[in-house]
């Protein structure tokens, strides 16, 4: 029972500042022009800082090349399914296929799991993130692109991908870990820098999460569809990520267990928050019917992580 009370004291911040973010709209305290600021800023400054600490304390293996094929070989699975489940539950919507693949670990991952189980752990997390990364760049846009009779540029998407502040904050992360252990240098510039980047990375989990409150709406309107699409999504993958941890984590690669908790903490999460971006504006119904399925499947990933903590 105590520690069930204590993982729910460290989730309950994350759950109480959702809470103030749909506040914040209701009341009408902030513009939405002013949230998309605040992700601006979380997707390329104060998530990059994260990363980029983490990574510089993180020896990185060859041997997690396994894990990065296998998350992305479930994306592009998870993809392949969702064309045929389109045609059996929503035929009309040529989105739909996209709900089922990819994950938004940028924009809620992290925070939840670094909640839990702390910033020296993130990096578990983001080497399971780096395959459906790979995979939204390069074969998710794409996929985006082409149902709207756009053709997909493959130099558009690497540019895209290597600009991105996530990747470059990876990158250079790890390449500085291999120069060696920086902590033991005394110089007042070099230990401003890192106490900026620190302070940066601390506004990472305030700041999404109160964004996705703000943004959380549920048109209880044909709700049905949406919540069916969610349940098949998470038990799909809840299926995969069991048998990737057992087979690959822990057979083959013998990871620690926080490493499952993290496989299983991003198959839980919703599809990736940039899909409606990607969306033609003509396809209202469709479009609603994504964020609906956004909105609900990010109530579901908070409860089912809430309970795997406390099972696992």
């Amino acid at each position: 029972m105590r520690d069930t009370l204590e993982i729910l004291s460290k989730v309950l911040p994350v759950i109480i500042l959702i809470i103030l973010g749909g506040f914040l709209r209701k009341s009408k305290f902030i513009e939405q022009n002013t949230i998309t600021g605040l992700k601006k800023i979380v997707v390329n400054i104060t998530l990059p800082a994260t990363l980029f600490l983490t990574f510089t304390k993180t020896t990185f293996e060859s041997r997690y090349i396994m894990i990065f094929l296998s998350v992305f070989l479930v994306c592009v699975v998870m993809l392949l399914l969702g064309t045929v489940i389109k045609k059996q539950l929503n035929p009309s919507n040529k989105y739909y296929p996209t709900i089922f693949s990819g994950f938004e670990t940028g924009m809620m991952g992290y925070s939840l799991f670094a909640v839990v189980y702390g910033s020296a752990n993130i990096y578990k997390l983001a080497l399971i993130d780096l395959g459906q990364v790979i995979f939204v760049f390069f074969v998710l846009v794409s996929y985006l692109q082409k149902l709207n009779g756009r053709s997909a540029n493959a130099k558009e998407l690497t540019l895209s991908f290597i600009k991105s502040p996530v990747i470059l904050s990876v990158v250079l992360g790890i390449a500085v870990s291999f120069m060696g252990d920086f902590s033991t240098i005394s110089s007042p510039v070099f230990n401003s820098i890192f106490e900026t980047l620190r302070l940066l990375s601390e506004m990472t989990m305030p700041l999404i999460c109160i964004s996705i409150g703000y943004e959380l709406k549920i048109n209880l309107k044909g709700i049905g569809g949406p919540l069916l699409a969610t349940v098949i999504r998470m038990v799909l993958l809840l299926s995969m990520a069991s048998a990737i941890n057992e087979i690959v984590i822990d057979r083959f690669l013998n990871l620690d267990h926080t490493f499952k908790i993290a496989l299983y903490t991003m198959f839980l999460l919703p599809p990736p928050f940039v899909i409606p971006i990607y969306m033609d504006e003509k396809e209202e119904e469709n479009k609603q019917f994504i964020l609906n399925t956004l909105s609900i499947s990010t109530i579901l990933s908070l409860v089912a992580f809430i309970i795997l903590i406390i099972i696992v």
